[in-house]
């Protein structure tokens, strides 16, 4: 099978002969032409042709309620189903034209089911949700697994920005010191300036000797002149992956890898950079207790170099190991 992620404002799901408006999902794929699609909310309020009816006593209790009785006594008529059946059912008081009792996870046989009655358009509950008696501290940890790995693709996309890469390993890192470190200066900006972006997922391109020192202590202005300096003496990042591919700030070791890192950055309020820049300029120079600006850039009106003066002002998430092509 091939799929295609496509735009969730356009995603339109045909009913029979009309469109009864878009659909807005949280994630959306076409696969073989078909729209497959993930909501979040109230399955009996579907309208869609068909909504499937499990097994599983809450989501069915909730379906059949809101269908009423009628639905009951033909679901009772039908009685009882053998494990794997699916049968059609009236829709009752839902705005769908047919309900699909099924007993078990039998979504090929539903499938087949709508293809034989030329039904256009299906919504399953969440099959089997439930049925593991997890605790909430259970899922968040495999939530938040989810979460990274969809991060993760993320970076693999991004990465498309360096030109013919060939990516190696992609590791992330995880230093609970360094994590707690930037957090709290994170924290502090966020305080300081609540209502604007104070973070960006930048790059920073280095060797594979500096790498080990990163992973184990985080960011070190103290290897800015290894690079350049034209921007200030802090620790440079770019906006995009192809800049810190360039071999001046990724230089390839004796394999012809090369490193950089995506990472977190705490950019907070900007100034203009300048050579020979040893901190960020005062917010008000007549007026001390103002404090800095959080990072230097290139251009305020479009940035694409970012310079950070403070070791624990950026986080290095993840390493991406490559060769250029």
């Amino acid at each position: 099978d091939t799929s295609t992620t496509v735009p969730l404002q356009s995603l339109k799901l045909k009913h029979g002969s009309d469109t009864r408006g878009t659909c807005n999902f949280t994630t959306a794929v076409l696969i073989n032409g078909v729209p497959i699609c993930l909501k979040k909310g109230d399955i009996t309020k579907e309208t869609v042709d068909v909504i499937v009816n499990s097994s599983n006593k809450s989501v069915s209790g909730a379906i059949l309620k809101a269908a009423g009785q009628s639905v009951v006594d033909e679901c009772k008529k039908q009685a009882p189903l053998k494990a794997g059946a699916a049968v059609l059912t009236g829709a009752g008081a839902l705005q769908c034209k047919y309900i699909a009792q099924i007993v078990g996870s039998s979504m090929y046989k539903v499938l087949r089911m709508c293809e034989e009655n030329k039904i256009q358009s299906v919504s399953f509950p969440a099959l089997g949700t439930g049925t593991l008696v997890h605790s909430e501290i259970q899922m968040s940890k495999a939530k938040q697994r989810y979460l990274n790995d969809a991060k993760m693709l993320n970076v693999l996309q991004e990465q498309e920005t360096c030109q013919h890469p060939n990516v190696k390993p992609i590791d992330r890192i995880q230093s609970q010191s360094q994590w707690q470190r930037y957090c709290v200066l994170k924290q502090a900006v966020d305080k300081k300036y609540p209502k604007q972006t104070n973070e960006r997922l930048l790059y920073h391109g280095t060797t594979k000797e500096i790498c080990q020192k990163i992973n184990k202590n985080g960011f070190n202005r103290s290897f800015c002149g290894r690079n350049a300096v034209v921007h200030g003496e802090g620790t440079y990042f770019g906006k995009e992956a192809w800049y810190s591919c360039q071999d001046k700030y990724s230089n390839p070791d004796d394999k012809q890898l090369k490193y950089i890192y995506r990472a977190r950055v705490v950019t907070g309020s900007l100034c203009k950079s300048r050579g020979g820049m040893k901190e960020p300029d005062p917010i008000n120079a007549a007026d001390p207790r103002a404090g800095l600006h959080d990072c230097a850039v290139d251009s305020l009106q479009n940035p694409f170099i970012f310079v950070v003066f403070c070791d624990a002002g950026a986080y290095p998430e993840y390493l991406i190991t490559f060769k250029s092509i």
